[in-house]
């Protein structure tokens, strides 16, 4: 054996660095997954949250965040891993507060010792001393709880620093940081909230060169009845798992004041029975059932019609086009249940919240 054979070698007997391995040695015995969250988030992988405003994108992070720290089921799917969990959130350090007392009072947990850190300003992975001050932060928690079972970067756009998420040369760089400073260092789950796109909502804003890169992607919408539905757009490896629905429940703070006196609340997740795989809508359907919704009562067509132009049924403002648009959306809303119509006059039809 050659001396650089020795030196490169570990203290096991494996070869460090860069190598080979052949089929044979690799079918010798089977690697099992490991889980995080059974079916949901593989140990060790890169994952991204996305969604529009409102979607609660965070609330559900956290709720995961906090099941792996206390290894407790997320909603009766087992947790296989737990460890410490570190949360870098780019802004709403108030709400971050709110959120997990409103999650340890459902839970029924208090969470002094529990280890879940959140940081308290935002990260700039793309700017080198900002990436080191965060690299430094998170190995000195190593050093006191041991290292992490997940780290959750809330979001994406706030952690990530001087560079345009637009440009694949950016993201990729961004994507490479996140995995030399921290899922690779530490061989943990990544789970990064983002945004959907700006017009395309069915998808993550951004160069595509984050999707590429991910493990597991999920997209979290708000449905008209209020249900959050958390839907698998990729598992790289792999079955997708259900969909999931979750309706928002509001947590009494008590002992918690507001500077009225009166006690603060906040939002936890739970799970419903609703059909999870229904689709949620989109486009000009999710537009035009927004209007009826906020006009409330039964409306006519005509004034339904005229308050769904105005919220831009129609990506063009050519008149016809509008009038397909809202033509298509009104008999699309029909067939499907969302609306209930006689005489001219259309409605939301009550939808079942179990």
């Amino acid at each position: 054996m050659s001396e650089f054979e020795n030196q490169a070698k570990e203290a096991d007997g494996q070869p460090k660095g860069f190598h080979f391995r052949s089929a044979g040695e690799l079918c010798i015995k089977p690697s099992p997954t490991q889980w995080l969250i059974k079916y949901y988030l593989e140990a060790g992988t890169l994952a991204c949250l996305f969604g529009e405003p409102g979607a609660m994108k965070s609330f559900s992070a956290i709720d995961m965040g906090l099941c792996a720290a206390c290894r407790i089921n997320w909603h009766e799917i087992p947790v296989r891993i737990s460890g410490p969990v570190f949360y870098i959130a780019g802004e709403g350090h108030e709400g971050l507060k709110r959120r997990t007392r409103a999650w340890s009072i459902h839970h029924g947990i208090e969470l002094e010792g529990v280890p879940f850190f959140i940081s308290d300003r935002p990260a700039r992975f793309l700017d080198a001393s900002g990436a080191a001050e965060v690299a430094q932060a998170v190995e000195d928690l190593v050093l006191q709880h041991g290292a992490p079972a997940l780290i959750i970067i809330d979001t994406l756009n706030r952690n990530f620093g001087p560079g345009d998420e637009n440009k694949t040369e950016d993201m990729t760089r961004f994507v490479s940081i996140i995995d030399e400073t921290l899922r690779c260092r530490y061989l943990c789950t990544i789970l990064i909230i983002h945004h959907s796109g700006l017009t395309e909502k069915e998808r993550a804003r951004g160069a595509s060169a984050l999707r590429a890169a991910l493990d597991w992607e999920y997209r979290m919408t708000k449905n008209a009845d209020g249900t959050r539905i958390l839907t698998c757009t990729k598992s790289k490896d792999h079955e997708e798992p259900p969909a999931l629905a979750f309706m928002p429940e509001v947590i009494l703070l008590e002992g918690w004041v507001d500077e009225d006196g009166e006690t603060m609340t906040s939002c936890v997740l739970v799970k419903t029975e609703a059909k999870a795989d229904m689709k949620p809508l989109t486009g000009s359907k999710k537009i035009a059932y927004d209007v009826l919704v906020n006009l409330g009562g039964s409306v006519h067509v005509d004034m339904w019609r005229d308050a769904a132009y105005s919220a831009g049924i129609s990506p063009t403002s050519s008149k016809d086009s509008k009038q397909k648009a809202f033509r298509r959306a009104v008999l699309d809303l029909t067939e499907a249940g969302y609306v209930e119509t006689q005489d001219d006059l259309y409605w939301p039809k009550e939808r079942n919240r179990t």
